[in-house]
């Protein structure tokens, strides 16, 4: 059975191969002329005098990311080998038995409907993790120079800055393989799985990352024009606003009468204050671990469906 499963996915991984090859290869080279860049520009020694805040270094820093930003969107792009690996490798894994009858031909041959599957599920799930780690490794030591500018707990770096992208990829798969046993063809499974994977993903970072833990939101009166601290470059900034005559956040002032400036019209609709809000560096791998077991959860419950499926469903 190993065998037989390598034969019949030996070219999507060489190719996943390849693609690892080759970025690898992108990212090394990229990586030291970033690090080449940041210490002979001067930037590294400024960051290393203002570890907090980094806005005396804006001209140098400015600078930098005009030239690499062209880089890092590539390095980013390759955050999309986990969605690719569950739509293009985890959907076909039963879809096409099921469209081809090949798997009534491996089960006449004294192979158990649970062999059959739980081979095919250690090999690729262990492979997918396998990708994933050597994918995070690459991504982490590349992006070390642009760490030390904007820090590794935002929007897009959390994604490969942990374990998040090891469990991401193993959910990918996951679904992928679920959906192929719901849907028993290969083409509904591809887009059921891209369908499952962005819903899930866009939930989990948009709505459900941002507020794992409590937000700590800072105030101020409107008569101070700036907070009353500064955030750290590894702290993770949500945003700011206003506060409205009850209270409520806002990120938006209507003007009632036309001649009034913002700060007045504030003051006459009874605006409070200022308002930031954001997560606390001391709080990544906390919230790294509390998105790696949610999507480990979902991997969990995908693989029982597909157990359950395989092993109920008439051929």
């Amino acid at each position: 059975m190993i065998w037989l499963t390598w034969r019949q996915h030996r070219i999507e991984g060489l190719v996943t191969l390849a693609v690892l090859a080759a970025g690898g290869v992108f990212l090394l080279i990229s990586g030291l002329s970033m690090v080449h860049t940041l210490q002979e520009s001067g930037l590294g020694a400024c960051l290393a005098q203002h570890p907090v805040d980094v806005s005396p270094c804006g001209a140098l820093r400015d600078l930098f990311l005009q030239q690499y930003i062209p880089y890092t969107a590539f390095g980013f792009s390759l955050l999309l080998l986990p969605v690719l690996l569950g739509a293009l490798v985890g959907a076909p894994l039963l879809a096409r038995e099921y469209e081809q009858r090949t798997n009534l031909l491996v089960w006449m041959q004294s192979v158990t409907r649970t062999r059959w599957l739980t081979v095919k599920l250690l090999l690729i799930l262990g492979a997918g993790a396998l990708v994933g780690a050597a994918l995070l490794a690459m991504l982490i030591n590349w992006y070390t120079p642009i760490d030390q500018i904007g820090g590794r707990f935002n929007q897009v770096a959390f994604d490969f800055s942990g374990p998040v992208l090891i469990a991401s990829t193993v959910m990918g798969l996951a679904l992928g393989i679920a959906a192929g046993a719901v849907t028993r063809r290969t083409v509904a499974a591809i887009f059921l799985t891209l369908a499952l994977i962005v819903g899930i993903r866009i939930l989990v970072e948009f709505n459900l990352r941002p507020n794992f833990q409590p937000q700590v939101v800072v105030t101020w009166p409107l008569e101070q024009d700036n907070p009353p601290m500064t955030l750290g470059r590894e702290d993770w900034n949500l945003g700011g606003g206003f506060l409205d005559a009850q209270g409520n956040r806002t990120n938006s002032v209507r003007c009632s009468g036309p001649e009034q400036t913002p700060l007045e019209c504030m003051r006459a609709d009874g605006y409070r204050g200022y308002y930031l809000a954001y997560q606390p560096a001391d709080r990544f791998w906390t919230f790294q671990w509390i998105e790696t077991g949610i999507y480990l959860a979902i991997s969990a419950l995908a693989i029982a469906l597909t157990v359950w499926l395989v092993r109920r469903r008439l051929a």
